[in-house]
């Protein structure tokens, strides 16, 4: 007779649910049944973070006074970023500037940690309400904004699971607002009465940051790292530092010779802010995927030699076989603010959704090519001449440092 031998396990084992899933392809909840209790409460993201205008050491003016002594550097090493802290905005703790990656080009992270926290705030909402309709009301800028999503077809949560379906309405929702606060930038809308923000409207690094922070976002969500608003702090800030380093983050040597770089190509260092023509090329590329602006110059590709190529980003528009567009809308509703040259026609109480942004972006670009030329919209290929009196900045390769290990211990959906 032969006997056999089974292993006998000396301790439980620990398995994530979430990774087993992922290895079946499986989207299904098979937990217990969904408590909307369970979610924790993030009160909505009221205002966007002060940051930074394209460039560096930028002069200001106010009218056609200069501002004297006035110098604003932006330029960060990947160390400096501070700690994340949702709809903080606090520049002194989070220290928030510009960042130059080998693989995504400039980052705002300012830009990054706001559609990042607003994509889980939206995530937050859906997921309670699904598969119910549901509208989601926004702050004011420059119009009322919601996003609107219908009551979802039978099966839906079923085949893509109710967290992944929630993430993935609301990151593809807050691509569109991320997008309309580019146009109406471009239209003269101001946050702070009587200060211009047109020279940051589709900046080079606008749009690659948005999304960057969107996706981050979704990752972290269901992840399981939102029980609560200190965890998703201390776990933002481990993924925008892990992100840095996988996007190949130079040190602030490098960041600011890239800029230098482009200095007479993407903006003009010879310009003050707020003047419309600083920044003299924009990123107006509004489908998925989204490529990254990368710096040319060879001292830059030098430092980024050995790097992955350049990585870019996507926003899914579909859920499985559905176009997202059929199953919710972005809606944006004009009130006593009627830009005179917006090209659609508008009045208040005009709505216009995400269907029309392809049709405004045209028009943004027909008037950026009179201003800036035919190729405003496109990063060139060229480098620009070295400004005169300025030593070209030696770039030393070296590492994102910090912690790269999780976060926090992994649970939620």
């Amino acid at each position: 007779m032969i006997t056999a031998c089974a292993p006998t396990w000396k301790a439980p084992l620990v398995v994530d649910s979430r990774e087993v899933a992922r290895a079946l392809h499986d989207p299904a909840d098979v937990a217990a049944d969904f408590d909307p209790a369970s979610v924790p409460v993030f009160d909505p993201p009221q205002k966007l973070r002060p940051c930074c205008a394209f460039g560096q050491d930028l002069r200001a003016e106010v009218g056609p006074v200069p501002v004297p002594l006035y110098k604003n550097e932006n330029i960060r090493a990947p160390e400096e970023i501070g700690p994340h802290g949702y709809d903080k905005g606090d520049a002194t703790r989070e220290r928030n500037g510009l960042v130059y990656t080998c693989r995504g080009g400039f980052l705002d992270i300012a830009h990054v940690r706001d559609t990042a926290d607003r994509t889980l705030f939206l995530a937050l909402q859906l997921v309670r309400r699904l598969p119910e309709a549901a509208t989601v009301d926004w702050p004011e800028e420059g119009t009322k904004r919601r996003v609107v999503v219908k009551a979802l077809p039978p099966g839906i949560i079923d085949r893509h699971g109710r967290w992944k379906t929630a993430v993935t309405l609301a990151s593809w929702a807050v691509y569109q607002l991320s997008t309309w606060h580019e146009v109406v930038t471009w239209y003269g809308f101001e946050s702070v009465p009587g200060v211009s923000e047109r020279l940051s409207s589709f900046s080079p690094e606008d749009v690659y940051s948005n999304v960057l922070g969107i996706n981050l976002a979704a990752g972290l969500i269901l992840d399981g790292e939102i029980r609560s608003r200190e965890e998703y702090d201390v776990a933002m800030q481990a993924w925008i530092r892990e992100a840095l380093r996988r996007l190949g983050a130079l040190p602030k040597d490098g960041a600011r010779a890239a800029m230098q770089a482009v200095d007479g190509l993407w903006w003009d260092s010879k310009k003050r802010v707020p003047e419309f023509t600083l920044v003299t090329r924009r990123y107006i590329h509004t489908e998925s995927p989204i490529p990254a602006w990368l710096v040319q110059d060879p001292a830059v590709r030098a430092a980024c030699e050995g790097q992955p190529p350049p990585l870019p980003l996507v926003i899914d528009h579909r859920l499985g076989d559905r176009e997202i567009s059929e199953l919710a809308a972005v809606e944006f509703e004009f009130g006593t603010w009627l830009p005179k040259n917006f090209p659609l026609p508008i009045a208040e109480g005009t709505t216009v959704t995400q269907a029309d942004i392809p049709a405004i972006a045209a028009a943004i670009r027909s008037e950026g090519a009179q201003v800036f030329g035919p190729d405003f919209d496109e990063p060139g290929e060229g480098r620009a001449d070295k400004p005169a009196g300025r030593e070209k900045e030696k770039i030393v390769r070296r590492g994102v440092t910090g912690r790269h290990g999780p976060a926090t211990t992994s649970a939620g959906p």
